[in-house]
């Protein structure tokens, strides 16, 4: 498999590339490429496109940041530098890895930005150097670099390319499950940073002072170091200090980030406890206190998520309640509402190690599904991972790569333990623009077992247990088990109006949000995530009666039911006498033309997009040209002695005027157009492709409205579906 790492660049694109270049690493020059630049002047081609996107939306650049070690963090990143090194393992091809570097790079940016591809081949491991544009090529927007999420999605990309190529699967494949074991913990080293990370930001949001930090740091069980300007952080069982800068790209937890961070904190803590004190004895209650803040002194306090308290000053400023000392903070408060003194007692430290870990514990907590993967999902698998390829309903075939350390199981039966709540990146190769699709494990939990054929059961809802049906699904509530609510989304639900009896689709691994009763010692209970195993015995039960309301709820519940059922007949009926569709043959012919219809307007998109391109590629030139042309009129006009005086200190704006003129020249392109002309164009262009945009979306909605047309007179007319004919015939020509 391959590693990638990506980092941007924001001092010199020039000094990039001409390193990735290098003949003797690229066996002469054979294995470089470029999209829509060429090699040798690819520097001055990025920066024209810059100079064009600033020119078409206005300078956006960032400025400012944090001033670390004597060096401005937060630069704008002119490009972006990406590598992509292989295993000597692989045994793969100068030539293959070449073609894996532009398969990744088509994949992550969609052909839409200007780039230069090498693969260096003077190591013992091939490796890919690419330097891409910060700037878009079609849209003249700057490539959007989330942390850690763009790494990882290149990773992603990277791990299902390799894979699909057959590289590291050189043992069979129960081989290579039994070699693996594919029973792993989680990539340590990035365990250990991802928690100190968290660890951190946790002691950052209340220390208020260098030293307060120390003290958190050492009650957080986190053992800090100092080698000369630099910091060192180690967790417990962690071998080795992982270095300030490293944790943070903003230097939050060098020395001088947590001064500037610490001292804000003091004057924010300082800002807000006597605005608390103004109001606080006037207050009998958490909403008292909520309320005269706010009308006092504009300071909102919010409950969180996670069980914290937040307060956001009218500038946006926000401070933790864990900030304040113990006595101002919510839950201390809230039993001493008759004792103003209180609060300026000397107050216990409270355990900031288990209220951390109160507040993260659902993360901490997070409990794995374990699926069952069939022998025809599974495409390939490596001591990286596996390459799942599956049928995701609404979405069409999609392809996934699991990591190493989320698989489980025997050498014959390969399982994978998926977290519900998790996001997961599936990728469509079928169109020619490749489709990157997000969806939450809960939801790959639902794929996977039907693309196995695996129905949910259908399990019938006691009425007594119905507290409610909504837009959104229905809400039941099991005492016997212990759940106040347990809710059904509406795709998992259906209704019997002649019987008065709702029936739940249960999958064993799905999971289903319940919340608790309450308690004495859990007067707020959490929902949690219940998994079907564990909710059919429950349902299957017959439930107490809950009262006499329930009646009159559920006979509301069936008339709103009815009412939205008479709704979609009249609107049916209406669409069906406007369009003059009167048989399912015309109806059927109706859904084909506006599937035809959303394809056309695909089609145009696809066009406009790869012209709008090529248009501003030839942009970028004409606006270089144009914008450099007074300097050399400037430097035409003046004595020679003054030429080369001009020609010095002009020396870059004259290599992008030449190398501008160049290719335009080369593209048989030299008419005399302003700026201003290319700009309107541009313009229109856009304002083309977001009405094409808007139209798919309508076209969209179209579609999905005559395909439920159709099903709703399919099931009026009791004629069986597409699928359900394509079954008789099946089973018709078995008997014959």
């Amino acid at each position: 498999m391959a590693v990638t790492k990506i980092h941007s660049i924001s001092r010199s694109t020039k000094d990039a590339i001409k390193y990735i270049i290098n003949p003797d690493k690229t066996m002469h020059g054979l294995l470089v490429s470029s999209n829509y630049c060429a090699v040798e002047t690819a520097p001055a081609e990025y920066e024209m496109t810059a100079y064009l996107s600033s020119s078409i939306n206005g300078n956006y650049e960032r400025v400012g940041g944090r001033f670390v070690d004597s060096e401005l963090r937060r630069k704008s990143a002119k490009s972006y530098h990406l590598i992509q090194s292989f295993s000597p393992d692989d045994h793969v091809t100068p030539e293959e890895a070449h073609e894996i570097g532009l398969q990744l790079m088509r994949e992550l940016l969609g052909n839409d930005f200007e780039f230069v591809i090498a693969t260096h081949v003077d190591k013992h491991h091939i490796h890919n150097h690419i330097v891409f544009n910060a700037y878009s090529l079609t849209t003249l927007k700057k490539f959007r670099s989330q942390p850690y999420i763009t790494a990882n999605r290149i990773k992603e990309i990277s791990n299902r390319l390799t894979a699909e190529h057959g590289l590291s699967v050189s043992l069979k494949r129960d081989e290579q499950l039994d070699k693996n074991g594919f029973v792993h913990e989680r990539d340590r080293h990035q365990s250990f940073r991802a928690e100190l990370r968290r660890r951190l930001r946790f002691i950052a949001s209340r220390a208020t002072s260098p030293a307060m930090f120390e003290q958190l740091c050492e009650q957080m069980e986190i053992t800090t170091s100092q080698r000369g300007q630099n910091r060192g952080y180690r967790l417990p069982e962690q071998q080795r200090n992982i270095r300030d800068k490293s944790l943070s790209d903003t230097g939050s937890f060098t020395t001088e980030g947590i001064k500037q961070t610490t001292a804000e904190n003091a004057q924010n803590q300082k800002r807000l406890i006597p605005l608390i004190d103004d109001v606080y004895e006037m207050c009998d209650s958490l909403d008292d206190l909520t309320f005269l803040l706010r009308q006092e002194h504009d300071v909102t306090l919010k409950r969180q998520r996670n069980g914290s308290y937040q307060f956001t000053f009218h500038d946006g400023t926000k401070v933790p309640d864990g900030l304040l000392p113990t006595g101002y903070q919510i839950a201390f408060m809230s039993e001493h509402w008759h004792d103003p003194s209180a609060l300026k007692e000397t107050q216990p430290v409270s355990d900031i190690l288990a209220e951390y870990q109160a507040q993260t514990k659902s993360k901490m907590t997070n409990t794995e599904t374990l699926m069952n993967l069939s022998e025809d999902q599974v495409l390939s698998v490596d001591k990286k991972g596996a390459l799942v390829q599956l049928e995701v309903p609404g979405e069409g075939r999609l392809t996934v790569h699991l990591n190493r350390y989320e698989l489980r199981g025997k050498p014959d039966q390969l399982q994978v333990a998926l977290q519900a709540n998790y996001y997961y990146t599936l990728t469509d190769q079928s169109g020619e623009r490749p489709r990157a699709v997000s969806i939450r494990g809960e939801a790959l939990i639902h794929a996977i077992d039907l693309d196995q054929g695996l129905d949910p059961e259908l399990v019938k809802v006691p009425p007594q247990a119905v507290l409610g049906h909504s837009d959104k699904g229905l809400t039941i509530t099991l005492p016997d088990a212990g759940y106040e609510r347990v809710f059904f989304p509406n795709d998992a639900v259906s209704y019997d109006r002649l019987h008065q009896q709702y029936t739940v689709q249960v999958g064993d691994h799905w999971h289903y949000n319940a919340t608790p009763f309450a308690t004495l010692d859990t007067p707020e209970p959490k929902s949690v995530s219940l998994t079907g195993e564990a909710l059919k015995p429950a349902l299957k039960k017959t439930q107490p009666t809950l009262g006499r309301w329930l009646i009159a709820n559920r006979q509301r519940q069936y008339m709103q039911a009815q009412r939205a059922d008479v709704s979609r007949l009249s609107s049916t009926l209406g669409e069906l006498r406007a369009n003059h569709i009167t048989d399912l043959p015309s109806l059927g012919r109706q859904v084909t033309a506006v599937k035809a219809q959303l394809h056309d307007v695909q089609q145009k998109i696809e066009s406009l997009h790869a012209k709008i391109t090529t248009y501003n590629d030839l942009a970028k030139f004409v606006f270089a040209r144009n914008h450099y042309q007074p300097i050399i009129d400037k430097i035409e006009d003046v004595s020679p002695k003054e030429q080369q005086r001009l020609t010095k200190k002009y020396h870059h704006e004259i290599q992008l005027y030449e190398t501008a003129v160049m290719h335009l020249h080369n593209r048989n392109f030299n008419p005399l157009l302003t700026n201003e002309e290319m700009a309107s164009v541009i313009t229109d262009q856009e304002k083309t492709l977001r009405s094409l945009e808007q139209s798919l979306k309508q076209q969209t909605i179209m579609v999905t409205k005559w395909e439920d047309i159709a099903g709703l007179m399919n099931d009026l007319q009791d004629v069986p579906t597409q699928e359900e004919r394509e079954q008789q015939q099946h089973e018709h020509d078995i008997e014959r």
